[in-house]
Formats: structure tokens, sequence, C-alpha cells
């Protein structure tokens, strides 16, 4: 992994800045400005991802584990975020709408 990792307890967490970041075999396109907080979940079958603008949440998405798949939830978004999600590319966008 070439992003900064935070090991908390027993949670590990992936904290980026980059505009491409892979977690768990899901690529993020982020807008500049944006970063991406990824991880932490007491649940091992999910993988929290927390999108920030400054301080502010703007998004926050579960990536759902299953035997040998796993696809993405929506749980929030703010109504100033475009967030597109192509489930057979494995891809999700994040940018601010114009």
């Amino acid at each position: 992994m070439n992003h900064n990792g935070i090991l908390l307890g027993k949670r590990h967490f992936l904290y980026s800045l980059a505009p491409l970041i892979e977690v768990e075999g899901w690529t993020f396109t982020v807008a500049p400005g944006f970063k991406v907080i990824a991880g932490g979940s007491a649940n091992p079958l999910q993988t929290l991802i927390s999108v920030y603008r400054e301080n502010e949440k703007v998004a926050q998405l579960v990536l759902h584990h299953r035997r040998s798949d796993s696809d993405v939830t929506v749980q929030a978004v703010s109504s100033e975020i475009m967030l597109e999600i192509a489930p057979a590319t494995r891809t999700v966008s994040v940018a601010e709408k114009q």
C-alpha cells in the first residue's frame, strides 16, 4: 500500500489526499481538495469510506465484503457532491458539482 496508513488499536485506517486510491479492489478517483479516510469498521466484512472536503465530511460509503465479491453502499452524500459508482469496473468518482 503506497498511502498513509494509521494503526489505532486493532483497526487500520487509510488516509489519502491522492487523486487515485485503491481500497479493497475498488478504485476511487477523487477531485483535488478532497481527502479519503478508509477503514475502522468493527465489522471485518465491511470497510467504511469517508470523504472530506477541508474539515467537513461530504460522503460516507461502505464496502460490503463477501466470499468472492464486494459491493459499495452509499450511506450519505452532500448535495454539493457528484458521486458516480460503476460496479462493473469497481470504480467510484468523487467531484464537486459545477
